[in-house]
């Protein structure tokens, strides 16, 4: 690997504010006068650099232009430029050209690859090494899909062999420049061909909840799966999850602190349902911490019934407006990561979209019994399939609010079926703004600094 991947690696290590025991790598080396990483030890230190590009890096901007946040006139005029763009539907303009969101994107990529071409220089069998590969192609998935939901049209099998995907980096060396995009169906089958070697590496089990596991590898590719309305792939990963993985958290239970600012447990730990843990670094107005402007609005507020405990779990009313506070962080930043709450759903709806409408109406149930005052819930019965994906996708946006990007990637993919779209709209200074179905809002922008750099197409 040349110099210039490892100068740009250390300068990257140097730009966080990690605690001493993540920074124990560079200090060693460092003292060495050897920056190169050379064992198995060093690149996992690599991707346990929590506070760095890779675990934080889900990319959550587009929540400002979903149905699931609101703003009043005056805190949207103290937006800045890039955040009122995307509030308000209008053409996004990044900050100097340059988007935090593409290149946070593309330093996971980076790091995952340094990763990847570093242990082709070991020769080893070991458990550890084959943990170490399977987490970095993890990550290199990850990132790969969290781009794909801001930068790329919605996956369409029809068109998807032409549509614009990403420009796909697998190696860490900077000086290889690529000039083109592949097609976005090129791009899904790398992310899902890292996506099925990574499992194929990693173990059922971790050492901390923000090391990704086998369980995690195929929640993700379940997910990826669902974006592409595969829906018998889908749950059959899901299923392959929840045979060992089908705890759900009762909201009844003591560990939930309703009279606390953070309902949750800090960073997922003892929330049985966490299976990987992240979290993301959103814009002020999303984030759950107590001086947050952003308002939840009173259509999605009206959902949750009186014994619905998540109506208190996930949100506080604070200056007279209803405000988020509910995310499985236990933190000021919003949980990203993966957890069996939203595999239920992802169950639930592939079970109704495969015919088997009694056994999404049981998945469920399962999940709605632990979200109900003990002994309120009353069972959903679904008479038929429309009635049975109304509910479930109800639920998807009240049990899944502001994690990660969930509700945008909801509105993009549900927007191909004309029984499903919505138009988004806001009320501004009088005037009325929306974001129709298929909109090429549902599309960012390249950043022009990218282009600038290597020649690729604009959206």
């Amino acid at each position: 690997m040349k110099t210039t991947i490892y100068y740009l690696m250390i300068l990257s290590f140097l730009l966080q504010t990690a605690c001493s025991k993540q920074n124990e790598w560079l200090e060693v080396k460092t003292n060495k006068n050897d920056v190169v990483p050379e064992t198995i030890e060093d690149y996992q230190a690599i991707l346990d650099n929590f506070d760095f590009g890779l675990t934080n890096g889900n990319l959550t901007s587009p929540m400002l232009r979903t149905d699931n946040i609101a703003l009043n006139d005056k805190d949207v005029n103290s937006l800045q430029e890039y955040e009122k763009n995307l509030f308000l539907f209008e053409n996004v303009q990044y900050p100097n050209g340059i988007s935090y969101q593409w290149n946070s994107g593309f330093q996971t990529m980076m790091l995952s690859n340094i990763v990847l071409d570093g242990l082709l220089t070991i020769a080893n069998s070991t458990k550890e090494y084959a943990n170490v590969k399977g987490q970095a192609l993890f990550y290199r998935a990850s990132a790969v899909y969290n781009l794909l939901n801001l930068f790329c049209k919605p996956y369409n099998k029809v068109t998807a062999s032409g549509d614009l995907g990403l420009p796909i980096r697998t190696v860490s060396d900077v000086n290889v420049v690529i000039t083109h995009r592949s097609s976005l169906e090129t791009t899904y089958t790398q992310m899902i061909k890292d996506l099925h070697e990574a499992i194929s590496l990693l173990p059922n089990n971790q050492r901390s909840l923000t090391r990704p596991t086998l369980y995690a590898a195929k929640a993700l590719l379940a997910k990826v799966c669902l974006l592409m309305d595969d829906y018998e792939k889908a749950n059959q990963y899901v299923n392959e999850v929840l045979k060992d993985n089908d705890k759900l958290l009762d909201f009844n239970d003591s560990i939930i602190d309703y009279g606390s600012v953070f309902r949750f447990p800090a960073h997922g730990i003892s929330n049985p349902e966490v299976l990987f843990y992240t979290w993301s670094a959103a814009h002020d107005v999303l984030s759950p911490w107590r001086n947050s402007t952003g308002i939840v609005p009173d259509d999605l507020y009206q959902l949750y019934d009186t014994d619905d405990l998540r109506k208190n779990a996930f949100f506080v009313l604070r200056d007279q407006a209803v405000r988020y506070i509910g995310t499985y962080s236990g933190f000021e930043y919003a949980f990203a990561g993966i957890a069996t709450n939203e595999l239920y759903l992802i169950k639930a709806e592939c079970s109704a979209r495969l015919g088997d409408i009694k056994l999404a109406e049981q998945t469920l149930n399962k999940l709605l019994i632990n979200r109900y005052k003990k002994g309120s819930y009353t069972p959903i019965n679904f008479s038929n399939y429309e009635e049975a994906i109304s509910n479930i996708l109800t639920e998807r946006r009240k049990e899944l609010p502001l994690t990660a990007c969930i509700r945008w990637e909801d509105l993009r993919r549900l927007n191909k079926d004309p029984n499903l779209q919505k138009t988004i709209y806001r009320q501004y200074n009088g005037q009325r703004y929306e974001m129709l179905p298929g909109s090429s809002g549902y599309v960012l922008p390249i950043p022009q600094q990218e282009i600038q750099l290597s020649g690729i197409e604009q959206n």
